[in-house]
């Protein structure tokens, strides 16, 4: 399948329109857009035309790539020595960890960047999401950050796909029971 532009500018088109209330989200004020992990590059130069497309709406973008962010959460854990089953054990049970674990410090660190931004103005853009896997879901991600992020909209570019609410990613099931935003399909 080939990159489609007019999904793009639909995804567009839904985060201004979420923004500016005129999109019920289901509750999330969350927009995402799937795509085939192979079209990467592609989706990344797409991003750059963004902040244009919203500042023509009177928005402005911040795009925030997710996987120096997880790569930043990781070192917290990447500096342990692992010398036997029982430590790796232990490492896969503390990055899991839903309080102190990659997940709970992703968010963390992508909260300063959401409340710097004017949620009546400024759409947070978020890419590069692979980095999560397979650490945790986009899902549980994006459910962490409708608590932390109040009324500002949340743009996703997302490489994988979407059946209805069900979220795939590199053709894995998201088992986390649904994605409660507007998707873009």
């Amino acid at each position: 399948m080939a990159w489609d532009d007019e999904r793009f500018d639909r995804f567009a088109d839904a985060a201004i329109r979420m923004a500016k209330g005129q999109l019920p989200g289901y509750g999330y004020r969350q927009v995402i857009l799937p795509y085939e992990p192979r079209h990467e590059l592609t989706c990344i130069d797409e991003l750059r035309k963004l902040p244009g497309k919203f500042q023509q709406a009177g928005m402005s973008a911040r795009l925030v790539p997710v996987a120096p962010i997880v790569a930043e959460a990781m070192t917290r854990f990447a500096r342990r020595t692992l010398s036997d089953a029982r430590e790796y054990a232990r490492l896969e049970s503390d990055l899991s960890n839903p309080r102190q674990g990659l997940l709970s410090r992703t968010l963390d660190l992508l909260e300063p960047q959401i409340h710097a931004a004017d949620p009546e103005t400024t759409i947070i853009v978020l890419c590069r999401l692979g980095a999560l896997y397979p650490f945790c879901h986009v899902s549980t991600l994006l459910d962490g950050l409708h608590s932390r992020a109040g009324q500002t909209t949340i743009a996703v570019v997302y490489p994988g796909s979407a059946d209805q609410t069900q979220l795939r990613f590199l053709g894995l099931l998201d088992p986390t029971g649904g994605y409660r935003g507007h998707i873009v399909t």
